[in-house]
Protein backbone atom coordinates (compact mmCIF):
# COMPACT_ATOMS: atom_id res chain seq x y z
CA UNK A 1 0.00 0.00 0.00
CA UNK A 2 0.92 3.33 -0.54
CA UNK A 3 2.46 5.59 2.02
CA UNK A 4 -0.67 7.64 3.68
CA UNK A 5 -0.63 11.25 2.23
CA UNK A 6 -2.04 13.98 4.40
CA UNK A 7 -3.57 16.98 2.45
CA UNK A 8 -4.52 19.44 5.00
CA UNK A 9 -0.93 19.09 5.92
CA UNK A 10 0.75 19.79 2.25
CA UNK A 11 -1.82 22.80 1.80
CA UNK A 12 -1.04 24.28 5.24
CA UNK A 13 -4.99 24.03 5.96
CA UNK A 14 -7.08 22.83 8.96
CA UNK A 15 -9.17 20.11 8.90
CA UNK A 16 -12.16 22.57 9.23
CA UNK A 17 -10.95 24.60 6.60
CA UNK A 18 -13.81 26.59 4.09
CA UNK A 19 -13.32 26.67 0.21
CA UNK A 20 -12.58 29.95 0.45
CA UNK A 21 -10.05 29.03 2.97
CA UNK A 22 -8.37 25.83 0.79
CA UNK A 23 -8.96 28.14 -2.43
CA UNK A 24 -6.43 30.87 -0.90
CA UNK A 25 -3.66 28.65 0.34
CA UNK A 26 -3.75 26.75 -2.98
CA UNK A 27 -3.07 29.81 -4.81
CA UNK A 28 -0.85 31.34 -2.73
CA UNK A 29 1.38 27.69 -2.68
CA UNK A 30 0.94 27.04 -6.21
CA UNK A 31 2.88 30.45 -6.97
CA UNK A 32 5.60 29.53 -4.59
CA UNK A 33 6.15 25.76 -5.76
CA UNK A 34 5.15 26.40 -9.63
CA UNK A 35 8.98 24.75 -11.59
CA UNK A 36 8.38 27.91 -14.11
CA UNK A 37 9.40 29.96 -11.16
CA UNK A 38 12.62 28.11 -10.07
CA UNK A 39 16.05 27.53 -11.53
CA UNK A 40 16.09 24.87 -14.40
CA UNK A 41 18.74 22.74 -12.63
CA UNK A 42 15.78 22.65 -9.60
CA UNK A 43 12.71 21.94 -11.15
CA UNK A 44 12.10 18.09 -11.19
CA UNK A 45 12.32 18.80 -7.06
CA UNK A 46 9.66 21.82 -7.28
CA UNK A 47 7.66 19.80 -9.99
CA UNK A 48 7.08 16.63 -7.94
CA UNK A 49 5.97 18.94 -4.81
CA UNK A 50 3.74 20.86 -7.31
CA UNK A 51 2.17 17.45 -8.10
CA UNK A 52 1.36 16.85 -4.34
CA UNK A 53 -0.41 20.59 -4.01
CA UNK A 54 -1.99 19.73 -6.70
CA UNK A 55 -2.95 16.68 -6.09
CA UNK A 56 -4.11 17.92 -2.39
CA UNK A 57 -5.96 20.89 -4.22
CA UNK A 58 -8.26 17.93 -5.93
CA UNK A 59 -9.36 16.77 -3.46
CA UNK A 60 -10.24 19.00 -0.58
CA UNK A 61 -11.68 21.09 -3.52
CA UNK A 62 -14.00 18.74 -4.42
CA UNK A 63 -16.68 18.05 -2.01
CA UNK A 64 -17.25 14.43 -2.66
CA UNK A 65 -13.75 13.35 -2.77
CA UNK A 66 -13.51 15.51 0.69
CA UNK A 67 -16.21 13.36 2.25
CA UNK A 68 -14.41 10.06 1.23
CA UNK A 69 -11.25 11.21 2.22
CA UNK A 70 -12.40 12.28 5.61
CA UNK A 71 -14.41 9.37 6.05
CA UNK A 72 -11.28 7.25 5.34
CA UNK A 73 -9.32 8.89 7.50
CA UNK A 74 -5.27 8.08 8.15
CA UNK A 75 -6.58 5.36 11.05
CA UNK A 76 -8.60 3.57 8.93
CA UNK A 77 -6.18 3.78 5.69
CA UNK A 78 -3.51 2.16 7.98
CA UNK A 79 -5.29 -0.41 9.52
CA UNK A 80 -6.04 -1.66 5.60
CA UNK A 81 -2.85 -1.62 4.95
CA UNK A 82 -1.87 -3.61 7.94
CA UNK A 83 -4.09 -5.70 6.52
CA UNK A 84 -6.13 -5.48 9.68
CA UNK A 85 -9.91 -7.60 10.12
CA UNK A 86 -12.42 -4.07 9.75
CA UNK A 87 -10.17 -3.49 6.27
CA UNK A 88 -10.84 -6.91 4.75
CA UNK A 89 -14.27 -6.72 5.62
CA UNK A 90 -14.62 -2.98 3.69
CA UNK A 91 -12.70 -4.92 0.55
CA UNK A 92 -14.76 -7.76 0.78
CA UNK A 93 -17.68 -5.37 -1.63
CA UNK A 94 -15.13 -4.78 -4.54
CA UNK A 95 -11.40 -4.59 -5.13
CA UNK A 96 -11.36 -1.24 -3.88
CA UNK A 97 -11.58 -1.04 0.04
CA UNK A 98 -13.36 2.46 -0.22
CA UNK A 99 -16.36 1.48 -2.30
CA UNK A 100 -18.75 2.03 0.11
CA UNK A 101 -17.67 5.40 0.63
CA UNK A 102 -17.79 6.24 -3.21
CA UNK A 103 -21.44 4.34 -3.49
CA UNK A 104 -22.64 6.65 -0.48
CA UNK A 105 -20.96 10.16 -2.43
CA UNK A 106 -21.74 9.67 -5.83
CA UNK A 107 -25.15 7.87 -5.29
CA UNK A 108 -24.81 4.06 -6.10
CA UNK A 109 -23.18 2.77 -8.98
CA UNK A 110 -22.75 6.26 -11.42
CA UNK A 111 -19.29 4.80 -11.97
CA UNK A 112 -16.69 7.37 -12.52
CA UNK A 113 -14.27 8.18 -15.83
CA UNK A 114 -10.48 7.38 -15.22
CA UNK A 115 -7.86 9.53 -15.62
CA UNK A 116 -6.12 10.57 -18.63
CA UNK A 117 -3.16 8.35 -19.77
CA UNK A 118 -1.40 8.03 -23.42
CA UNK A 119 0.03 10.28 -25.42
CA UNK A 120 -0.83 14.31 -24.33
CA UNK A 121 -2.13 13.19 -20.99
CA UNK A 122 -0.46 12.88 -17.75
CA UNK A 123 2.15 15.37 -18.09
CA UNK A 124 4.11 17.82 -15.55
CA UNK A 125 0.88 18.59 -13.24
CA UNK A 126 -2.00 17.43 -15.70
CA UNK A 127 -4.85 16.12 -14.29
CA UNK A 128 -4.45 12.54 -14.43
CA UNK A 129 -1.01 12.71 -12.81
CA UNK A 130 -1.85 11.81 -9.35
CA UNK A 131 -0.15 9.32 -6.58
CA UNK A 132 -0.55 5.54 -5.78
CA UNK A 133 -2.29 7.17 -2.63
CA UNK A 134 -4.67 9.07 -4.42
CA UNK A 135 -5.42 6.00 -6.73
CA UNK A 136 -5.69 3.98 -3.96
CA UNK A 137 -9.11 5.21 -2.43
CA UNK A 138 -10.41 7.27 -5.59
CA UNK A 139 -9.85 4.32 -8.15
CA UNK A 140 -10.91 5.79 -11.24
CA UNK A 141 -12.75 8.97 -10.09
CA UNK A 142 -9.70 11.10 -10.73
CA UNK A 143 -10.67 11.84 -14.40
CA UNK A 144 -12.43 14.53 -15.95
CA UNK A 145 -16.27 13.41 -16.80
CA UNK A 146 -18.83 14.00 -14.51
CA UNK A 147 -22.48 13.03 -14.57
CA UNK A 148 -22.74 9.72 -15.60
CA UNK A 149 -25.11 6.57 -14.27
CA UNK A 150 -26.55 3.59 -15.89
CA UNK A 151 -28.11 6.38 -18.58
CA UNK A 152 -24.88 8.24 -18.29
CA UNK A 153 -25.01 12.33 -19.09
CA UNK A 154 -27.93 13.99 -19.77
CA UNK A 155 -30.20 14.80 -23.16
CA UNK A 156 -28.40 17.05 -25.53
CA UNK A 157 -29.91 19.83 -26.98
CA UNK A 158 -32.87 20.07 -28.90
CA UNK A 159 -32.20 19.21 -32.50
CA UNK A 160 -30.10 16.35 -31.92
CA UNK A 161 -30.97 12.25 -32.40
CA UNK A 162 -33.23 11.04 -29.74
CA UNK A 163 -30.24 8.70 -27.67
CA UNK A 164 -27.69 11.63 -27.91
CA UNK A 165 -26.17 12.46 -24.61
CA UNK A 166 -24.14 15.57 -23.07
CA UNK A 167 -21.92 15.43 -20.60
CA UNK A 168 -19.39 17.85 -19.31
CA UNK A 169 -15.23 17.13 -19.70
CA UNK A 170 -13.33 18.79 -16.80
CA UNK A 171 -10.00 19.67 -18.00
CA UNK A 172 -6.99 21.08 -16.75
CA UNK A 173 -5.82 24.84 -18.52
CA UNK A 174 -1.97 22.57 -19.78
CA UNK A 175 -4.48 19.77 -21.07
CA UNK A 176 -6.87 22.03 -22.95
CA UNK A 177 -3.56 23.80 -24.16
CA UNK A 178 -1.43 20.94 -25.42
CA UNK A 179 -4.42 18.82 -26.64
CA UNK A 180 -3.89 15.54 -27.97
CA UNK A 181 -4.97 11.76 -27.85
CA UNK A 182 -6.15 10.77 -24.23
CA UNK A 183 -7.49 7.57 -23.13
CA UNK A 184 -10.86 7.39 -20.78
CA UNK A 185 -12.75 4.77 -19.61
CA UNK A 186 -16.46 5.04 -20.73
CA UNK A 187 -19.08 3.45 -17.77
CA UNK A 188 -19.92 0.23 -20.06
CA UNK A 189 -16.23 -0.43 -19.77
CA UNK A 190 -15.23 0.37 -22.89
CA UNK A 191 -12.07 2.25 -23.70
CA UNK A 192 -11.98 4.63 -26.18
CA UNK A 193 -9.26 7.18 -28.11
CA UNK A 194 -10.93 11.20 -27.83
CA UNK A 195 -8.30 13.72 -29.75
CA UNK A 196 -8.55 16.89 -28.16
CA UNK A 197 -7.62 19.81 -30.45
CA UNK A 198 -4.48 21.94 -28.98
CA UNK A 199 -6.40 25.12 -27.35
CA UNK A 200 -9.89 23.73 -27.16
CA UNK A 201 -11.67 26.28 -25.36
CA UNK A 202 -14.58 26.10 -22.63
CA UNK A 203 -17.94 25.11 -24.07
CA UNK A 204 -16.28 23.46 -27.40
CA UNK A 205 -18.23 20.49 -28.11
CA UNK A 206 -16.47 16.68 -29.09
CA UNK A 207 -19.00 13.83 -30.34
CA UNK A 208 -18.28 10.54 -29.66
CA UNK A 209 -20.50 8.77 -32.26
CA UNK A 210 -22.47 5.70 -31.08
CA UNK A 211 -21.01 6.29 -27.53
CA UNK A 212 -24.49 7.58 -26.44
CA UNK A 213 -28.06 5.88 -25.07
CA UNK A 214 -28.95 2.86 -26.54
CA UNK A 215 -32.20 3.15 -28.45
CA UNK A 216 -34.50 1.05 -30.99
CA UNK A 217 -32.35 2.24 -33.78
CA UNK A 218 -28.79 1.57 -32.04
CA UNK A 219 -26.83 4.17 -29.98
CA UNK A 220 -27.15 7.68 -29.87
CA UNK A 221 -24.16 9.85 -29.91
CA UNK A 222 -22.37 11.31 -27.12
CA UNK A 223 -21.19 14.90 -27.00
CA UNK A 224 -18.58 16.23 -24.74
CA UNK A 225 -18.88 19.87 -23.37
CA UNK A 226 -15.42 21.07 -22.35
CA UNK A 227 -15.23 22.37 -18.98
CA UNK A 228 -11.86 24.14 -18.10
CA UNK A 229 -11.01 24.39 -14.29
CA UNK A 230 -10.10 27.35 -12.92
CA UNK A 231 -6.06 27.75 -12.47
CA UNK A 232 -3.73 29.03 -9.24
CA UNK A 233 -2.16 31.16 -11.31
CA UNK A 234 -3.57 32.53 -14.99
CA UNK A 235 -7.09 33.22 -15.27
CA UNK A 236 -9.02 32.81 -18.81
CA UNK A 237 -11.16 34.92 -20.39
CA UNK A 238 -11.77 33.18 -24.16
CA UNK A 239 -8.66 32.15 -25.21
CA UNK A 240 -6.96 34.90 -23.74
CA UNK A 241 -5.13 34.77 -20.17
CA UNK A 242 -3.60 37.20 -17.45
CA UNK A 243 -0.85 36.45 -15.18
CA UNK A 244 0.37 38.34 -12.24
CA UNK A 245 3.95 38.92 -12.12
CA UNK A 246 6.17 41.14 -10.02
CA UNK A 247 9.33 42.94 -9.96
CA UNK A 248 11.50 44.83 -8.21
CA UNK A 249 11.78 48.67 -7.80
CA UNK A 250 14.79 49.26 -9.80
CA UNK A 251 13.98 47.10 -12.65
CA UNK A 252 10.56 49.02 -12.96
CA UNK A 253 12.43 52.24 -12.78
CA UNK A 254 15.54 51.47 -15.01
CA UNK A 255 14.39 48.45 -16.99
CA UNK A 256 15.13 45.19 -17.32
CA UNK A 257 14.58 41.69 -18.62
CA UNK A 258 12.31 39.22 -16.60
CA UNK A 259 10.86 35.33 -16.80
CA UNK A 260 7.21 35.50 -17.43
CA UNK A 261 5.36 31.72 -16.98
CA UNK A 262 3.54 30.72 -20.05
CA UNK A 263 1.90 26.99 -20.54
CA UNK A 264 4.98 26.53 -22.72
CA UNK A 265 7.49 27.69 -20.18
CA UNK A 266 8.96 30.82 -19.54
CA UNK A 267 10.03 33.63 -21.40
CA UNK A 268 12.06 36.44 -21.58
CA UNK A 269 10.79 39.75 -21.53
CA UNK A 270 11.96 43.44 -21.47
CA UNK A 271 10.17 45.92 -19.06
CA UNK A 272 10.38 49.50 -19.86
CA UNK A 273 12.06 51.76 -17.67
CA UNK A 274 9.88 54.05 -15.93
CA UNK A 275 7.18 51.19 -15.71
CA UNK A 276 4.36 52.07 -13.30
CA UNK A 277 2.34 49.52 -11.13
CA UNK A 278 -0.18 48.25 -13.10
CA UNK A 279 0.97 48.05 -16.32
CA UNK A 280 0.14 45.42 -18.66
CA UNK A 281 2.22 43.71 -21.20
CA UNK A 282 0.64 41.43 -23.60
CA UNK A 283 1.89 38.14 -25.05
CA UNK A 284 0.47 37.41 -28.41
CA UNK A 285 -0.31 34.10 -29.68
CA UNK A 286 0.52 32.99 -25.99
CA UNK A 287 -3.21 32.41 -24.44
CA UNK A 288 -4.81 29.23 -24.69
CA UNK A 289 -4.11 28.56 -28.25
CA UNK A 290 -1.82 30.82 -31.06
CA UNK A 291 -5.40 33.10 -31.10
CA UNK A 292 -5.44 34.05 -27.36
CA UNK A 293 -2.81 36.12 -25.60
CA UNK A 294 -1.16 36.06 -22.47
CA UNK A 295 -1.65 39.82 -20.53
CA UNK A 296 0.66 40.48 -17.88
CA UNK A 297 0.36 42.66 -15.04
CA UNK A 298 3.19 43.89 -13.70
CA UNK A 299 3.08 44.61 -9.68
CA UNK A 300 6.20 46.29 -8.05
CA UNK A 301 7.23 44.33 -5.01
CA UNK A 302 8.56 46.71 -2.18
CA UNK A 303 11.07 44.26 -0.15
CA UNK A 304 10.25 43.85 3.26
CA UNK A 305 13.70 43.82 4.48
CA UNK A 306 16.43 46.46 3.63
CA UNK A 307 20.61 46.29 4.22
CA UNK A 308 21.88 49.54 5.40
CA UNK A 309 23.39 50.27 2.09
CA UNK A 310 19.90 49.75 0.26
CA UNK A 311 18.67 52.08 3.14
CA UNK A 312 21.09 54.28 2.58
CA UNK A 313 20.32 54.47 -1.52
CA UNK A 314 16.59 54.75 -0.84
CA UNK A 315 16.95 57.55 1.65
CA UNK A 316 19.32 59.23 -0.99
CA UNK A 317 16.34 58.63 -3.35
CA UNK A 318 13.94 60.14 -1.43
CA UNK A 319 15.96 63.57 -0.99
CA UNK A 320 16.38 63.83 -4.82
CA UNK A 321 12.86 63.39 -5.21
Amino acid sequence: MAEYKDYYKILGVSKTASDADIKKAFKTMARKYHPDMHPEAEKAKWTEKFKDLNEAYTVLSDKQKRTIYDQVGEQGYQDYARGGASSRARSSAGSNPYQQYQQYSYGGNSGGFSGFGGAGGAQAFGGGDFSDFFQSIFGGMGGGFSGFGKNFGRSAASGQAEGDVEAELALNLEDAHRGGNMQMTLPNGRTVTVKLPAGVSEGKKIKLKGMGNPTQRGNGDLYLVVKIRPHAMYRLEGEDLYVPVTLMPWTAALGGTIFVPTLDGPVKVKVPAGTHNGKKLKLSGKGLSAKGSLYVTLTIDVPRTLSKEQKDLFTKLAALG
